[in-house]
């Protein structure tokens, strides 16, 4: 159910960053774009009730200098539920997630090397969502594509029998080193704590370690 949201939200932030460099083209050191994936690790309470998950990162801004970078970052985190949790939900199945929209400035420790160290912090809007699923077999309509023939068929899938979801502020902190490839393009290894704030019970913590690539 949260896929669609948090694709109109990727597209939404891909477009605005290709319309900056689009009209500012000529001068396109003023301006940065990153993206980057890699596993998402629950920390403290989150550990008992999660597993290792995934995480997929979009970040871009102005360089305000070649110190100081005044980044907007989009974060997805995708987890699932450990077999203690399942077992207290009563559920075979299910995950969660969360993604989170902060203002994330940045600090390079040694711009224009060949390896520069640097810190990043940021605070803004997080996201969480927990969906308790359920195996079930559905009707589809399955395509042949070589002979064109289309025909009902049944397939197993996991259906989400009950969700939840919230919206609360957080922030995150930490750093990564980027090496340079060649021209504007670096390759970037990072890793942020993140803490979302909650109404009840401690706070969510976590940790992505992501990798990729920044122009």
């Amino acid at each position: 159910m949260q896929v669609p949201a948090v694709s109109r939200i990727t597209l939404a932030f891909f477009f605005s960053c290709f319309l900056i460099t689009q009209c500012f083209a000529q001068d396109h050191h003023r301006f940065n774009v990153s993206a980057g994936a890699g596993m998402s690790i629950p920390t403290a309470d989150a550990s008992g009730n999660l597993n290792t998950g995934w995480n997929v990162d979009f970040r871009g801004g102005v360089n305000v200098d070649r110190n100081f970078l005044a980044d907007l970052d989009f974060s997805y985190n995708h987890w699932g539920l450990t077999n203690a949790a399942l077992a207290n939900f009563g559920e075979p199945g299910g995950f969660a997630d969360v993604w989170s929209l902060t203002f994330a400035p940045e600090i390079r420790m040694a711009p224009g090397k060949l390896i520069d160290p640097y810190i990043i912090a940021g605070a803004g809007l997080y996201h969480r969502s927990l969906n308790l699923t359920q195996p079930a077999n559905v009707q589809t309509i399955f395509c042949d594509p070589f002979f064109g023939y289309c025909y009902p068929a049944t397939v197993s899938t996991d259906v989400v029998v009950a969700s939840f979801s919230t919206f609360k502020p957080g922030f995150n902190a930490g750093g990564g080193l980027e090496f340079r490839l060649g021209g504007d393009m670096k390759a970037f290894a990072e890793a942020r704590y993140n803490a979302m704030f909650t109404t009840f019970g401690p706070n969510l913590t976590y940790v992505p370690v992501t990798f990729g690539i920044r122009w």
